[in-house]
């Protein structure tokens, strides 16, 4: 068995991280900073996707040269310090070791540039063992194209399962028909009432993080 997760919204809130870095960028510019509600509605397409979208809410999509600078400098503000504030969601780490010590291999998908995916987990996860872990730099279109995903089969023996957690519509649209079983966090971003009202049932939802346990088993098991 394998299990494969998002990283922001599921494992980690990296809001806090991301909000410092694009009002440090605003507020430098003489522009209206962002809240935490406005980023989330942008959460899930990728760094560039959301610094896009909160510039041309503030400057206009006509005003291309200091949309790219202003993107450009909350990228580097970000890139510098990706995981000063963030912090796993409550559970996730018991979480993540229980399925270590079972012998689960792990894995990490995010739009997020994989070096940077890794910084995170290895200074909010410094006991856990990734197998692997891709973004859009590791040569495979962005979620939700299910690429990643199907890569991470790779090596696995016939009849083991992967399931795919994250905590988006993204998420579940990048699982289906490649995982096995898809679940969303209601921890997540999007939060249960907003995934339900997406459709998704309590079968696809997951409550609270070590709800996963009762899922997986230890690895030779079938």
């Amino acid at each position: 068995m394998r299990v494969v997760f998002d990283l922001d919204g599921t494992l980690v809130d990296s809001t806090p991280d991301l909000l410092a870095a694009i009002n440090h960028v605003l507020k430098a510019h003489g522009l209206a900073p962002s809240d935490r509600e406005e980023n989330l509605r942008y959460a899930g397409h990728g760094l560039t996707w959301m610094f896009e979208r909160t510039v041309t809410l503030r400057v206009g999509a006509s005003a291309e040269d200091e949309q790219k600078r202003l993107v450009l400098e909350m990228g580097e503000r970000y890139r510098a310090h990706p995981a000063t504030l963030s912090r796993p969601f409550d559970g996730v780490v018991a979480m993540l070791n229980a399925l270590q010590e079972r012998g689960i291999d792990l894995c990490v998908i995010s739009n997020k540039p994989s070096d940077l995916s890794q910084r995170i987990l290895s200074q909010l996860f410094p006991t856990i063992t990734f197998y692997k872990i891709f973004g859009p730099d590791s040569g495979n279109p962005p979620k939700p194209d299910p690429t990643s995903l199907q890569r991470c089969r790779e090596g696995m023996g016939e009849g083991e399962m992967l399931i795919y957690v994250g905590d988006t519509e993204i998420d579940h649209q990048t699982g289906v028909g490649t995982a096995d079983r898809v679940f969303l966090a209601v921890w997540g971003y999007r939060g249960r009432d907003a995934l339900q009202a997406m459709g998704f049932d309590e079968s696809h939802l997951l409550d609270e993080p070590m709800d996963l346990l009762s899922i997986v088993h230890t690895k030779g098991e079938r």
